[in-house]
């Protein structure tokens, strides 16, 4: 790997929607004291009405006048006081992201691969190199019909944040499909991609996902994708880390394998059968 370079700063996150103008409320305490004074000049336009222009005696101008002004004014208070009184809706339920916000290198689908497609451009401008990792969970489809589909995010969790404290401040990941992490590293060469691949392998191995009470354990299959000439954007880069992928999982998964990969045309007996991607056929030189 070559020298690990000052972390680069997060994704940005998502700018705050605008606040519509029903969001940008008064003060109680202002709003009350408008409401009061708007109150108090009813009672005595109100009086001033029944006295000047219809002749009433000015202590029944003044009755009435009060009356109305209290009225006006304790309809609005009656309206706040029931909206206050009002429980709050439930609070929404976290999105998988949000579940690992406290993990500052995982982040959402659409951030990563803006993330990504940034330092691919730059890595391409400047020469400075990166690779894209595809992690695999081994047999997810089968955990997902044994214990279910809860207990198999809990487990992608537990790697996504075992996997996110060995990373460099520059690196950042997401869950890229069901069972499946991605990482872009940023500056590394081929060498220092497939160490951190096999890193994230063995630890994988060695991890205990505590699932109902109970210990998993899991083995992943990783795929590698170093940055190269033949790379023209980022899709083609996620590409190639697929094809690694799908041949690792024929291999037998629990294995990192890098590409570019010579495609075997049809799925190997064994582990492998749950392949979710076939790899591509590459040309021969």
């Amino acid at each position: 790997m070559t020298p690990v370079r000052s972390p680069l700063p997060p994704p940005a996150a998502e700018p705050a929607p605008p606040q519509s103008p029903a969001e940008k409320r008064l003060p109680l305490g202002v709003a009350v004291l408008l409401l009061v004074l708007c109150a108090a000049l009813l009672a005595a336009g109100g009086a001033w009405v029944l006295q000047a222009g219809l002749g009433a005696p000015a202590a029944w101008a003044a009755l009435w006048g009060a009356v109305l002004g209290v009225a006006a004014a304790a309809l609005p208070m009656a309206a706040l006081a029931l909206k206050l009184g009002r429980p709050a809706p439930p609070a929404a339920e976290p999105a998988p992201e949000v579940a690992l916000a406290g993990v500052s290198a995982v982040t959402s689908r659409t951030l990563f691969l803006e993330w990504a497609e940034r330092e691919w451009a730059r890595a391409r401008r400047y020469g400075t190199g990166a690779a894209l990792l595809l992690v695999d969970i081994d047999r997810f489809l089968r955990l997902c019909d044994g214990r279910g589909a809860a207990a198999a995010d809990a487990v992608l969790a537990e790697l996504l944040r075992n996997t996110a404290a060995t990373l460099r401040g520059a690196d950042v990941l997401t869950r890229y499909a069901d069972g499946q992490m991605a990482v872009f590293l940023a500056h590394a060469d081929a060498t220092g991609a497939l160490d951190v691949a096999e890193r994230i392998r063995q630890r994988a191995e060695r991890l205990d996902a505590i699932v109902v009470g109970q210990p998993l354990r899991i083995t992943v299959s990783v795929g590698v994708a170093h940055l190269r000439p033949a790379h023209p954007n980022l899709n083609s880069l996620i590409d190639d880390a697929q094809d690694a992928l799908a041949v690792a999982r024929q291999a037998g998964g629990n294995c990192v394998r890098a590409a570019p990969v010579e495609a075997r045309l049809k799925r190997l007996p064994g582990p492998g059968q749950d392949d979710r991607r076939k790899p591509r056929q590459q040309p021969r030189p």
